[in-house]
């Protein structure tokens, strides 16, 4: 009688094989262990000193050789004219104004700005070169809005 090994059997079983030789090379001696174990004690048993003032006073810094130097470029200046007209001053204060974000509540479309929300019809107070100005949201949409500062308007759209 002869008796045939199944495929899936002796697959297994050289699976098996191949698993138990590559455990056995990841396991070290005693030697070896011994050997680690007595080098983290080594590593372990130091002392640990807090440097005091004088310490760190004859050491000096030890990123001396790191330190950064930034140098900032002057902006150039920008000659402001004393009176601006709202249609010039507008794109200005335009700039000003920071939305995060529009939301949709109760179907009423709201402005999110980092320190609050504004509906339509609302003042936003926005500040240029140290004056206040009041814009009035005019309408806010799904993806933008538009405001008005005395007789001009601009409309902004989101991305």
């Amino acid at each position: 009688m002869n008796k045939r090994i199944p495929a899936l059997k002796l697959l297994t079983s050289v699976v098996l094989a191949l698993a138990c030789v590559a455990s056995h090379a990841a396991v070290k001696s005693p030697k070896e262990r011994k050997e680690k174990i007595d080098l983290a004690d080594k590593l372990l048993d130091r002392e640990v000193k807090i440097a005091g003032d004088n310490l760190i006073a004859q050491i000096g810094n030890p990123f001396a050789e790191l330190e950064i130097k930034i140098f900032i470029e002057p902006k150039p200046e920008v000659k402001i004219k004393e009176s601006l007209t709202p249609k010039e001053l507008i794109p200005l204060l335009a700039d000003n104004v920071k939305p995060t974000g529009i939301v949709n509540v109760g179907g009423e479309y709201i402005l999110l700005l980092p320190d609050g929300r504004v509906k339509s019809g609302m003042k936003l107070p926005v500040e240029y070169l140290g004056r206040k100005y009041d814009l009035e949201i005019v309408n806010v949409l799904r993806n933008g809005y538009k405001f008005r500062f005395e007789d001009a308007e601009m409309e902004i759209k989101l991305k």
